[in-house]
């Protein structure tokens, strides 16, 4: 248990570190803060510091880095102060660039990984609103050959799929229609469990499009996440903690192949809550020289989204906390906005 003394210190020196990316000396924070003790009390404070596992030094000499200890405590008071947010300019402009897209689904996710990175100086990432089960909102039938039809199934999330169907009879586009307009009257609405549930009476051609549908749903429904946007790469490459080649080339493959994105979002939490994950507090080995902080948006248990912030350990909480708490804020009005008008 720290004293309020050494929990000031700690914080002090998080906070510096956080802005300079150098360790932290003992007089520094003497000459720097108004602590009202002495240099000698201070190092006296930072070595007990030091042997509690709060913070590291290269050397007996050198000045203090934080360990992920102490990014935790410095975290965990970050969250619990509820006065923490983004200036009124910088809510504005996220909210106006935001709202100007509400209308093109498809460009929320690069809109707001756009946003956070450029706000927060890091790597942003954001999923597209994905249905905890899919629903149907439309059905086509094109006719593609005599025996072929392309069936199109337009999702509630406004996500369209295409299969193809081979027919056992030729099908005549007036009649594919007629189709159609069936198909439709049985299956809108609903999502997988419901139409294999439902007993209707059908052709063995409208039988063979149902079960495509069917099909679709349960693709949808089984992927693990939706699609991905992904900016500010740059921003974390930067870092003065990058500068090692290995690590560097370390994070842009798990970029390009996805393996650091997984991770990332793997650590979601459910509901609105902001996620905060550093270092090795990460399950796996890909992010921890990293920092995330993640949050969902959406509807609870009906869609639902990701957005977050990767960046170093020594991140910029506090602004990096506020706004990906007001970007999934205003990206969950958007999803109401769309799905429940």
């Amino acid at each position: 248990m720290l004293t309020l003394r050494q929990e000031l210190l700690l914080n002090l020196i998080v906070s510096d570190y956080i802005s300079d990316a150098a360790p932290i000396a003992s007089e520094s924070l003497t000459r720097m803060h108004n602590l009202g003790v002495s240099s000698a009390t201070i190092r006296n404070e930072v070595a007990i510091l030091e042997d509690q596992g709060y913070i590291t030094r290269p050397h007996a000499s050198a000045g203090s880095i934080p360990a992920d200890k102490a990014y935790r405590l410095y975290v965990e008071s970050v969250l619990a102060d509820d006065t923490n947010e983004l200036p009124s300019p910088a809510r504005d402009v996220i909210r106006h660039q935001l709202v100007n897209v509400e209308h093109d689904i498809d460009a929320w996710g690069n809109v707001a990984t756009a946003l956070l990175a450029q706000l927060v100086g890091y790597m942003g990432i954001a999923t597209f609103p994905k249905m905890k089960e899919s629903r149907v909102r439309h059905i086509e039938l094109v006719q593609v050959q005599d025996f072929v039809t392309m069936l199109i199934v337009v999702l509630e999330q406004a996500r369209l799929r295409k299969h193809l169907v081979r027919l056992e009879d030729p099908v005549e586009s007036v009649q594919l229609e007629t189709i159609s307009q069936r198909i439709r009257a049985e299956l809108i609405g609903l999502n997988r469990r419901e139409i294999e549930s439902k007993p209707m009476q059908l052709s063995p051609v409208e039988k063979d499009l149902v079960e495509a549908t069917v099909l679709i749903l349960k693709d949808e429904d089984l992927a693990s996440q939706s699609e991905r946007y992904v900016d500010g790469l740059p921003n974390l490459l930067i870092q003065p903690e990058f500068d090692d080649q290995d690590m560097m080339r370390t994070i842009v493959q798990g970029v390009e192949d996805g393996s650091l994105i997984d991770a990332v979002l793997s650590e979601a939490p459910e509901g609105s809550v902001v996620e905060v994950v550093i270092g090795h507090e990460h399950v796996g080995d890909v992010l921890r020289p990293l920092s995330v902080v993640i949050c969902q948006y959406g509807i609870p248990g009906e869609i639902s989204g990701a957005v977050g912030a990767v960046g170093p350990t020594r991140m910029e909480y506090t602004k990096t906390i506020s706004g990906v708490k007001f970007i999934s804020g205003v990206m969950s009005g958007l999803v109401k906005g769309a799905y429940t008008s």
